[in-house]
Order: structure tokens, then C-alpha cells, then sequence
């Protein structure tokens, strides 16, 4: 009898030994199992919210005007600083151009690189033309078409401008390791490629 007792006072014991000892089995395997999920979150960047696949498509959508707004402020940036020399935008950009050139572009090439029609072109021409900054030669073989070249007067101020130009650049990129340039300046290229492969 008393053995009887005494077994039945320890059974509710062991009985709830094994219920604390299933509680922690479960509370490890749901650990265990939550663990899982965070690493397969972080494993896999592919997996994203709508959130962050919004933020990607903003971006994306953002990148042409963000180019555009590079080069607007850039270009107005050079030309702020280009005033005192009492050239306008489009005079100095042609006359950059013209250097890039090797000293001569003929006039209809001028125009599409300023993306100006050949009326604004002529009229330009003649302008630097009076102030001495370019003169007319003749295109052998092609009587139809002018070549513009560079003066020594526009040579002089040439000096300038690209010395001018050169410290902008370097304050715009001074931000920027030299890693970070060069991957900029290979991505902008192939975007650059493309674009002109779609245009052909």
C-alpha cells in the first residue's frame, strides 16, 4: 500500500518533467526554425519587399533625369565661371569642340554637336568670325561645305577655358574614389553604347 502511495505521489512528477521537456523541445525547434528565416532572408536579396522593389523602380525611373541634371549643372557650373572671358555658352562649347577637333570641324559637323540647327550655326560662325575667335576655310573637294578653325586669339583663350574646365571636373569628382570614377565612367559608356545602338 504504502509503495502504491509512494508511486503515485512520484508519477505526477515525471509527468510533468516530460511536459517542461516537450515545452523546450518546441521552443528550440521554433528558434531554431525562425534562425533559418533570417538567414535565408539575408541569403537571398532577391526576395524583396514591394517596398524595396518600388525604391529600385523610382530609381531607375529617375536615372535619365538624374543624368540630365548632372550635365545642366555642370554646364551652367563652367559657364559661371567662364563669364569674365565674355564668351557665351554655346562660343565657348564650340570652341571646345573645335579643339577636340584638332583645330577644325567643318560647320555642318559643328552643328550637330551643339545640337543647333544650321541657321543658329552660320549666324554663330559669323559672330566669332567678327570677334576673331574662328575663320572660314574652304573644304577641298566639297564646295558646299566650310571648315572652322581655330585662331591664335581663341587658342589663348583656350588656355583658360580647359584649365578652368579641368578644376571643375576635379572639384565634381573629388567626392569620388578613384574605383568609383572609373566604374562611372564605364557604366555611362555602355549606356551611352546602347542608346546609340538604338538610334542606328
Amino acid at each position: 500500500m504504502a509503495g502504491a502511495l509512494s508511486h503515485a505521489r512520484r508519477a505526477p512528477s515525471r509527468r510533468l518533467q516530460t511536459g517542461e521537456a516537450s515545452t523546450i523541445i518546441v521552443r528550440m525547434r521554433t528558434t531554431h526554425m525562425q534562425t533559418e528565416r533570417e538567414r535565408a532572408r539575408v541569403a537571398s536579396p532577391r526576395r524583396r519587399g514591394p517596398a524595396a522593389r518600388a525604391g529600385a523602380t523610382d530609381r531607375l525611373e529617375s536615372l535619365g533625369l538624374l543624368i540630365h541634371g548632372l550635365s545642366k549643372a555642370w554646364r551652367e557650373e563652367l559657364d559661371r565661371r567662364l563669364r569674365p572671358l565674355g564668351l557665351t555658352r554655346v562660343q565657348w562649347q564650340a570652341l571646345l569642340w573645335i579643339s577636340r577637333a584638332g583645330g577644325a570641324l567643318v560647320q555642318r559637323e559643328l552643328s550637330d554637336l551643339l545640337d543647333i540647327g544650321a541657321p543658329a550655326t552660320v549666324a554663330l560662325v559669323d559672330r566669332m568670325e567678327r570677334d576673331g575667335l574662328v575663320a572660314r576655310s574652304a573644304v577641298p573637294g566639297d564646295r558646299r561645305s566650310n571648315a572652322v578653325l581655330l585662331t591664335p586669339r581663341a587658342r589663348r583663350l583656350l588656355k583658360t577655358i580647359e584649365a578652368t574646365a579641368g578644376q571643375l571636373r576635379r572639384e565634381v569628382v573629388s567626392g569620388l574614389s578613384r574605383d568609383e570614377v572609373d566604374t562611372l565612367c564605364t557604366l555611362l559608356g555602355k549606356a551611352k553604347q546602347r542608346v546609340d545602338a538604338l538610334r542606328s
